[in-house]
C-alpha cells in the first residue's frame, strides 16, 4: 500500500476535530505567521483533507 493511500484512509476515518487539530498544526508550522492565525486558512486545509481520497478498488 502506498503512503498516499494510507494517508487518505486515515483522513477519511478521522473526526472533524482531529482534522481541525491537524490543520492547525500545519498552519502553525508551515504557513507564515499571518496565515497561521487565519481561520479561513485552517478551513481550507480541512476542506483539502476531505477532498483527498484514496483511489477506489481497481483504479
Amino acid at each position: 500500500m502506498s503512503y498516499s493511500n494510507r494517508i487518505a484512509e486515515l483522513l477519511a476515518a478521522a473526526s472533524e476535530t482531529d482534522k481541525i487539530e491537524f490543520a492547525h498544526f500545519l498552519a502553525n508550522n508551515l504557513d507564515t505567521a499571518e496565515h497561521a492565525k487565519d481561520s479561513a486558512r485552517v478551513r481550507e486545509y480541512v476542506a483539502a483533507f476531505d477532498r483527498f481520497a484514496a483511489p477506489k478498488r481497481g483504479e
